[in-house]
């Protein structure tokens, strides 16, 4: 079935609309419980259910390139939030671990961000929320097929 001319601009208006305000809650944010940045965050949120992972996958799981995620470490590492060693198995790859420190940053700063989302979803109405959520996973398998 085609797709009309209407529906497609109430989409490009509505994708439109959604990115900017996404752009303007991460211009807002400052810093998150634990001393985080948004981006820091995201970097190291892998982390929570993991003992080390390597900077590459990081940085995918982030959405960034490695060399940015290697200077965001960098100072991660300067703030004692994270450690990082040289892999047993691959010398070339870095293996990155919390600290105590970073493990708590990380977890105030989920606790945050938990408690936003949860805020979201509960300003839907009730039968909106299922839907949302299909609806974001969905558009997410698309997107992730055109990279």
């Amino acid at each position: 079935m085609a797709v009309t001319v209407d529906t497609h601009q109430r989409f490009s208006d509505a994708w439109e609309l959604f990115s900017r305000t996404v752009r303007r809650l991460r211009a807002r944010a400052d810093r998150l419980p634990g001393g985080l940045s948004v981006p820091q965050y995201h970097l190291l949120e892998p982390l929570r259910h993991a003992d080390r992972r390597c900077v590459g996958e990081l940085a995918e799981a982030a959405g960034i390139a490695a060399p940015t995620a290697t200077r965001m470490l960098d100072g991660l590492a300067r703030e004692g939030l994270i450690v990082r060693a040289h892999s047993e198995v691959d010398r070339r790859s870095v293996l990155v671990s919390l600290t105590p420190a970073g493990a708590q940053a990380i977890e105030q700063a989920h606790e945050v961000v938990d408690a936003w989302r949860r805020e979201v979803l509960e300003s839907l109405e009730p039968g909106d929320r299922e839907h949302a959520a299909a609806l974001l996973e969905r558009l997410s398998e698309v997107l992730e097929a055109q990279l």
